[in-house]
């Protein structure tokens, strides 16, 4: 037992047995109307006995901690045994990865359990962003979990990751669920993908069409659609352009027509190039795109 949660143990134990032999007569009163196990009431005098023979004699860390798990183990045999954990929250952790992180035995008692170590194992599963653990006496524990949410798939170094939206990395274990997640990939890209996902997720028209992010250069970024449209976004201005686009996909149905390349890096100019063979449907694609107001130049572009 590590010295940490081994005093925070003997603290509670002390606390609730100065508690208990300062109210043990109502207590037994309150206890009579409860089904408990029989050694309960007998437990209520033995606890203080232990507690203070630790405080006069067991100075050593052995000793503590040989008088701690006796403690607990006779709270557990007492009827206040952990003998029950409610877990809420679970999504992709696993039920079994948050009852080992407790750290919960056979002669683990709810009495000095403590809470807050606990916690801070449980914070340490890849999944979860935020918890709490509770007791209920006589035998239950409490635990809440608040997952991440991934945003997308990251590839660095090899790897993929998923990632929040802020670009904390969760895990390496991607799984069939999380394959409709668009992928981040280039160099820079884990750097300066916090920025733009923000912006990203203020246009879930858009972000829902977006297969892949690629960062061009260290400079910029390029959206891959559905239907295999490329998007190059410019430098500077990235949130505007987004709503740019959004108006393209919404007005003029961008990702139905035979276009292969969307440059908005030109704030004043539209730069499309179409899929091979369909130079004879330019017509009809300029007078969409010029509903938008801004010129159109059909021309193979650069990335």
């Amino acid at each position: 037992m590590r010295p940490l949660i081994q005093n925070a143990l003997i603290h509670d134990l002390q606390h609730q047995a100065y508690r208990w032999s300062r109210r043990l007569h109502p207590l037994a009163a309150t206890l009579g109307r409860v089904r408990y196990p029989n050694g309960l009431l007998a437990s209520l005098v033995v606890m203080p006995s232990l507690v203070m023979g630790f405080t006069l004699s067991d100075r050593t860390a052995d000793g503590r901690e040989a008088v701690a798990l006796s403690i607990s183990s006779a709270a557990a045999k007492s009827g206040f045994g952990v003998r029950s954990v409610r877990i809420s929250g679970l999504g992709d952790t696993r039920e079994g990865d948050v009852l080992d992180y407790l750290s919960v035995g056979p002669e683990t008692s709810v009495v000095g359990f403590d809470m807050m170590a606990a916690r801070e194992r449980v914070l340490a599963l890849p999944w979860v962003r935020d918890a709490s653990v509770r007791r209920v006496y006589p035998d239950t524990l409490l635990v809440d979990i608040e997952e991440h949410a991934p945003f997308a798939r990251m590839l660095r170094q090899g790897r993929i990751f998923l990632v929040t939206l802020d670009g904390t990395e969760i895990t390496d274990e991607v799984t069939g669920a999380h394959a409709s997640l668009p992928l981040v990939v280039g160099e820079g890209a884990p750097e300066e993908a916090s920025a733009f996902f923000t912006q990203l997720a203020e246009r879930p028209y858009v972000l829902d069409r977006v297969v892949a992010l690629e960062r061009v250069g260290e400079r910029r970024w390029t959206l891959h659609m559905h239907a295999n449209v490329r998007v190059f976004m410019p430098e500077t201005q990235a949130d505007i352009a987004l709503l740019r686009l959004e108006g393209l996909m919404r007005e003029d149905a961008l990702l139905e027509r035979a276009v292969a390349v969307v440059d908005l890096r030109q704030a004043d100019q539209l730069v499309v190039r179409l899929v091979d063979g369909a130079a004879e449907l330019m017509g009809p694609q300029a007078d969409a795109f010029a509903s938008s107001g801004v010129p159109v130049t059909a021309q193979g572009v650069a990335q």
